[in-house]
Order: C-alpha cells, then structure tokens, then sequence
C-alpha cells in the first residue's frame, strides 16, 4: 500500500523501491531479502505482472473471431 492507503502494482512498488536513499535502501534489503517468504511472494508477483502481458494480444480486435459467432448465435 502506498501512504493514501491504495494498493501500489508491483510497478509503482518497484519504483518507490528504487528511489529510496541508499542508506534506506540497505536497511531494505537486508531486512525484507532475508525472508524466504517475502523473496518467495516477490517472485510470484513478478511472475503474474509477466502473465498480464503475455496475453495482450486477447484485447486486439482483429483477433477477436469469436465474438463474430456470439454475435450470429444470438441473432438465431
């Protein structure tokens, strides 16, 4: 969550990670990196913000065939 209470993307998260001090960012380090849990979660995440790209090409219109048979089946 950032400091309005929202939840941040693994983006924004990522951002504010990498604009800290340095001396805040060693504390960072140290202390989330070492805990197998958070490294595990952190891993996750960023393999669910490589999913959301992969399939893109879902949202392009010209792929979009079968929303042409929905549209004619509904018409029956």
């Amino acid at each position: 969550m950032n400091h309005d209470g929202n939840i941040m993307s693994a983006f924004e998260l990522i951002k504010e990670i990498k604009a800290l001090p340095p001396d805040e960012l060693q504390r960072f380090l140290e202390t989330f990196l070492n805990d197998q849990e958070i490294v595990a979660e952190l891993e996750r995440l960023g393999l669910l913000t490589l999913t959301e790209k992969a399939f893109d090409f879902w949202n392009d219109p010209r792929e979009d065939i079968y929303q042409d048979y929905l549209k004619r089946d509904q018409n029956l």
